[in-house]
């Protein structure tokens, strides 16, 4: 139908023009040529008619020849309409003819083909929607993003609103601050130059009292000084009355070493060895007497050297157990070997002592010593040795 009415139109239209075109040239046309029917042939036995009615005549035959093309037409194109539409049908049929003598293979691919031409329809589709979805979400989010922008501008506005108005309360203050600033700064030069004539006053008035404080102070560095020498002095002294104690104990001294010399010789005399009596395996170092401070504890050590070719056991005794402390009490020495032995004198009042060093040759255990000298007879000779304490 669609087809039909654009052809129906142009059909329409070239007959009017063909109408308007070619009515005259009929009238003038050769008898022989399609008007010749018009005219009236020789051969009829009806009178001829005038020249008017000739016309009348020729033009209702016209108008009817006109109506009856216009209606030829118009079934002519019903014709065409009807014979576009058996063709029509007539390729459906071969269509649907072809399609059936198709294999069942070619439907089945045609089948497949169309499915997938449905798929990749739908996937478009889902492909649109989704673009559609994001463009929404992208709209919606660019819609947020300006409302955002606009409430931020607005805020920026507003802020610029408040430190405007913020900067102009400021400068109100700041002249308002200046101008009490500037009363200030004058009440404050008046008070400081007021405080500067009292000052100077006080300061007159305080001169003489200057003077007298200064005075004083003199004195007083005057009185310093002679405290001064004074201990100056007695320093003095006190190094020629120390000069003097030195003195005094270096003479004490040398008068404790001249009584202490015949000791000396007695106790030499008391370590040689007796007649009858054997000679001491051991010697000793510092030879002599150990002296110690009474009201302190002190300590001493002796060195005691086997001089024996054999090696030896020594003991130790002391005449107090309690004021002097001996360590080791027992002990053994190797052929030209020593033995270090410790001598602490406890704080007890003045009062001599005496050390006897027992040795002779090794015999018995030597984890058990004190019970080989009650054993065996000491080899020996024993060194006496004088405590004292002052």
């Amino acid at each position: 139908m669609t087809i039909g009415i654009p052809i129906l139109i142009g059909i329409l239209i070239s007959s009017v023009f063909w109408i308007t075109g070619c009515g005259g040239k009929k009238k003038k046309a050769a008898p022989g040529g399609k008007s010749a029917i018009l005219a009236p042939k020789g051969d009829s036995k009806m009178a001829a008619p005038t020249g008017e009615k000739k016309e009348d005549e020729l033009q209702s035959k016209m108008g009817d020849k006109k109506d009856e093309k216009k209606d030829g037409d118009k079934k002519d194109e019903k014709k065409d309409e009807k014979d576009e539409k058996k063709d029509e049908k007539d390729e459906k049929k071969d269509e649907k003819e072809k399609k059936s003598k198709k294999s069942e293979k070619e439907k089945k691919e045609d089948e497949k083909k169309d499915d997938k031409k449905e798929e990749k329809k739908d996937e478009k589709e889902g492909e649109k929607k989704e673009e559609k979805s994001k463009k929404s979400k992208k709209s919606e989010k660019t819609k947020k993003e300006d409302e955002k922008k606009d409430e931020k501008k607005d805020d920026k506005e507003k802020s610029e609103m408040k430190e405007g108005e913020k900067k102009e309360e400021d400068g109100d203050k700041k002249d308002s601050d200046k101008k009490d600033g500037d009363e200030k700064k004058d009440e404050k030069k008046d008070e400081k130059e007021d405080e500067k004539k009292d000052e100077k006053k006080d300061e007159k008035k305080e001169e003489p009292k200057k003077d007298e404080a200064k005075k004083d102070e003199k004195k007083e560095e005057k009185k310093d000084e002679k405290k001064e020498e004074k201990k100056e002095e007695e320093k003095k002294d006190e190094k020629k009355e120390e000069k003097k104690e030195d003195e005094k104990k270096e003479d004490e001294k040398k008068e404790d070493e001249k009584k202490e010399e015949p000791k000396k010789d007695e106790a030499k005399k008391d370590d040689a060895a007796k007649p009858g009596e054997p000679a001491p395996h051991v010697s000793i170092e510092p030879a002599g007497d150990l002296n110690f401070k009474a009201d302190q504890v002190e300590q001493k050590k002796l060195t005691l050297k086997n001089t024996f070719d054999k090696k030896i056991m020594f003991k130790i005794k002391t005449s107090d157990n309690i004021v002097y402390l001996v360590n080791p009490v027992f002990g053994t020495i190797e052929p030209g070997k020593t033995a270090e032995i410790a001598i602490t004198h406890n704080k007890a009042p003045a009062k001599e002592g005496k050390l006897v060093i027992v040795n002779s040759v090794f015999a018995g255990d030597e984890k058990d010593l004190a019970k080989s000298f009650k054993t065996a007879k000491p080899t020996g000779g024993q060194i006496n040795i004088k405590l004292c304490p002052k």
